[in-house]
């Protein structure tokens, strides 16, 4: 599985929006490893090239910002 793919299985499985903190920890369970703070900030940045609400969107827009800018906070479209 990608990085993408991980993570829409991770919202999926939060039910369909969560935390970054709740993100890495389930993140975590699928992978079977704990993260390093390389990997969380790809995920970070994956989350915000996908999404339209990121100022670094470039990918397809999938992720969304529940809260607003800055919280850290994200959903599934």
């Amino acid at each position: 599985m990608t990085r993408l793919e991980i993570l829409i299985q991770t919202l999926s499985n939060l039910g369909g929006k969560a935390h970054y903190s709740e993100i890495y920890n389930e993140y975590e369970k699928i992978v079977g490893y704990k993260l390093s703070s390389k990997e969380k900030a790809s995920i970070r940045a994956c989350i915000e090239t996908h999404s339209s609400d990121s100022d670094e969107f470039r990918g397809n827009d999938i992720f969304y910002s529940v809260n607003g800018k800055g919280k850290g906070f994200w959903g599934l479209k």
